[in-house]
């Protein structure tokens, strides 16, 4: 072996004679390479083995989930029949209008307790009417009639409350009359014709999601329903309602991004009604209602339409953040000055103790709730019932 080493050393040219120590680095050299060569086909041959061995595992661990699987599935089944319970719009209004009701009418009605009313518990009365933003001349009226109803006897919490329904209701029930019940409700028998919906509205008060959602509304009763993104400005807001649109099965037209907003409401209109569709929901680019020019934009676009339908549109909406408070009545007075409204959609009335602003928005204006929302969800969104909102205003 040591010649061996030594004539190695030669053939490379290594001026070196072999010894012992050589020949015992070579040995340890050659008995590690066997040790790894032999582990390597050993685990080789194990790996193989463990992988048949999942494999068959898991066939019987996916037949036995499959099996636990429809057992579970069955026992949820019966248990969601048995435990779920379907959250009514009531419910849902109640919970929603919840701020409203404890931060103002609540503590309103607990300064009645079967007496009289001192001048500071008036005062505070009226501080937290103004509050409520109800606006200044509902606020002093129904000021007035309360101290005048106090006068006449013993006056609770109960009776303050039936009172209050009363007299809120007196103020725009007459106008509330006046909503088109074809907004809420597809009639086959007029399927065909279309019925263009304007929605206008300030950027962030919830005008594309509510169109989303009035979409999903119609198509669920079997209309057809074509959608226009006019909002060109806002590429984002534009891909929002074609995900509405696709999940509703209504068409969308949409253009390029900055296109003309009057030209994209044209088209949606031609579109609609080339396919006879039953209603054809136009989006509005977001305006302030301080900008007149932005607001000529928006009768522009109103106007262009009366091209293809000299009656178009059959509704213009505005919607309205409930939050705004005060500043949504001077929003509504501007946009119907250019527009003339025909009704209003109140959104996230779950976020504000302000609701019963939409008392003196429809009364100074003359224009009816048809909608109102008080959440994210397409449920959350209702029709208007005067009666089902000051009972859940009141908590009666």
């Amino acid at each position: 072996m040591l010649d061996l080493i030594q004539m190695t050393y030669e053939a490379l040219g290594i001026p070196r004679s072999a010894n012992y120590g050589d020949l015992f680095g070579v040995l340890s050299v050659l008995s590690l390479v066997l040790a790894g060569s032999f582990q390597f086909f050993q685990g080789s041959d194990n790996t193989k083995s463990i992988s048949k061995n999942k494999e068959e595992g898991a066939e019987e661990d996916l037949d036995h989930k499959d099996i636990s699987w429809k057992t579970d599935s069955k026992l949820y089944e019966a248990d969601s029949e048995k435990d779920s319970t379907i959250i009514t719009w009531k419910e849902r209004l109640k919970k929603g209008l919840s701020r409203s009701r404890s931060e103002v009418w609540g503590r309103i009605g607990s300064l009645f307790t079967g007496g009289g009313l001192t001048p500071e518990q008036l005062e505070e009365i009226e501080e937290l009417l103004y509050s409520a933003d109800i606006g200044p001349s509902v606020a002093t009226e129904l000021t007035e009639a309360l101290t005048e109803k106090v006068k006449s006897g013993s006056f609770d919490e109960s009776e303050f409350k039936k009172f209050l329904f009363e007299f809120l209701k007196g103020k725009i029930d007459p106008i509330q009359g006046q909503v088109d019940q074809s907004l809420y409700h597809f009639q086959k028998e007029n399927s065909g014709n279309t019925k263009v919906i304007m929605v206008v509205g300030v950027n962030g008060a919830g005008k594309t999601t509510t169109i989303g959602k009035l979409a999903t509304k119609l198509t669920a009763q079997g209309a057809k329903v074509v959608v226009g993104a006019c909002d060109t400005f806002r590429a984002a807001a534009v891909d929002q309602l074609q995900v509405w649109c696709e999940r509703a099965g209504a068409e969308m037209i949409r253009a390029k991004e900055g296109a003309n907003p009057s030209g994209v409401g044209f088209d949606a209109l031609q579109a609609a009604l080339n396919s006879k569709a039953d209603y054809c929901i136009l989006d509005t680019a977001g305006r302030l209602h301080t900008k007149g020019n932005l607001m000529e934009e928006l009768a522009k676009s109103k106007n262009v339409l009366k091209k293809l339908d000299s009656t178009a549109p059959h509704q213009t909406l505005l919607v309205i953040d409930a939050i705004t408070g005060q500043n949504a009545i001077k929003q509504a007075e501007e946009f119907h000055k250019t527009l003339e409204l025909s009704g209003l959609i109140l959104t996230k009335c779950d976020g504000s103790s302000k609701a019963g602003s939409a008392v003196s928005i429809v009364q100074s204006l003359g224009v009816p709730i048809t909608y109102i929302g008080v959440g994210e969800s397409v449920d959350d969104l209702n029709n208007f019932n005067l009666d089902e909102y000051l009972d859940a205003l009141l908590d009666l």
